[in-house]
């Protein structure tokens, strides 16, 4: 006997007529609740709503296919399957309808459930991310102010709160531009060991996992620093689910466009995810200074700090303010979790860990010059060593 996700697969491959919609329809009404869930989980839900259509003459069957997803059946839906539901609906075309079908299930969330649920929606690949789905698929106003409304009421997590880490790429993870002690194109050692630390916070329970997104204005970045790294590394640090927030190609023009399409993205963050604390990781050579500063004087109570990796050799002076500003200026990873660890945001395990990996990277570079590598040991060794390690 074929399963719900079986039938459900056979039917919708290709075009579909307008008896087959009925089925598809007749399948979702009568499938048991766990079969029901299963299918909606795994099912291709884009192509789902894709090949159920509204009519010029007849049934509007897309609206009969959102009544019965989002509202008559909901319940028998875990959040995996809602949040694939979401989806369907979000990518081509949201019409009103699905649109007041997508608050709507995001309003009958609340606590633990809520954020675990946009957590999920946020892993989507591609543009169809939660601020995709929030500041873009839905182009009602009024409906996007009930969500965002309902996610500063009604979002929370037990325990204490969690932070989430927003990162730059270029001369944050990847040695790109200015960053020359490394070679051009390598991960900076320790990196993505700092995001794990920083994603298992200051005791290594976390609420949730995968709390890294990216924000640049260049996704293909994003490519290139998990080009040649293994599935194992990266889930670990927390990149194989991670999330991209992006700019446009005009964004790309100047340090200040760039800056200020991070700041629009991260002020867009802190509406989504009001129960956690922000911590942003950038790096001294463009514009993510004038990033931190701004973050910190808009959401100075969820900032809990801005990691800036030095590329441009800041003066002690330049650092000490900026430290005052809860903004800390760091050469290492070692450093940087060294400092999260004082902040309250990292284990001690974690820091060691950072340490670990680190001296690892760093004995298998390609280094090239012996004084390359001299100089970026020392630096490590000193920050190993101002932490106690």
């Amino acid at each position: 006997m074929p399963s719900t996700l079986d039938l459900l697969t056979a039917l919708i491959d290709g075009s579909t007529s307008r008896s087959e919609e009925r089925e598809v329809l007749d399948i979702l009404r009568s499938a048991p609740a766990a079969e029901l869930d299963e299918a909606m989980e795994k099912l291709d839900t884009v192509e789902l709503f894709d090949s159920v259509d509204n009519r010029l003459i007849g049934r509007d069957h897309r609206d009969d296919l959102v009544q019965l997803l989002a509202y008559e059946r909901r319940d028998d839906l875990g959040l995996h399957a809602q949040a694939s539901i979401i989806r369907g609906m979000q990518e081509g075309h949201t019409d009103e309808v699905m649109e007041a079908a997508i608050r709507d299930i995001l309003l009958s969330h609340a606590g633990n459930d809520l954020s675990h649920l946009k957590n999920t929606i946020n892993l989507a690949k591609g543009r169809h991310d939660l601020e995709g789905l929030v500041f873009s698929d839905v182009d009602d106003e009024g409906i996007r102010e009930e969500i965002l409304a309902h996610f500063a009421a009604s979002s929370s997590l037990d325990g204490e709160r969690q932070a989430k880490a927003l990162s730059d790429i270029d001369d944050t993870a990847l040695a790109k531009i200015h960053e020359d002690r490394y070679p051009k194109g390598s991960v900076i050692p320790g990196v993505l060991e700092f995001y794990e630390a920083l994603d298992l916070g200051p005791r290594d329970e976390p609420i949730s996992r995968g709390d890294l997104t990216f924000v640049t204005a260049r996704p293909s970045d994003a490519l290139g620093l998990m080009k040649g790294h293994s599935r194992e590394t990266l889930t670990k640090a927390g990149l194989a689910d991670m999330s991209i927030m992006t700019g446009s190609i005009f964004n790309l023009a100047t340090h200040d466009s760039m800056a200020a399409k991070k700041v629009e993205n991260i002020d867009h963050y802190a509406k989504l995810y009001p129960e956690y604390d922000l911590v942003f990781i950038g790096d001294s050579g463009q514009g993510d200074i004038a990033v931190g500063e701004a973050i910190v004087e808009a959401h100075g109570d969820v900032v809990r700090a801005v990691f800036i990796h030095d590329v441009v050799a800041m003066a002690p002076a330049e650092r000490e303010k900026l430290a005052a500003k809860n903004i800390w200026v760091v050469d290492t990873y070692v450093g940087a979790a060294a400092k999260a660890h004082e902040l309250g945001l990292v284990s001690p395990a974690g820091v060691k860990r950072v340490l670990a990996e680190t001296n690892r990277l760093l004995d298998e570079m390609a280094w090239e010059t012996p004084e390359q590598e001299q100089t970026i040991r020392s630096l490590v060794q000193r920050d190993a060593a101002a932490a106690g390690l």
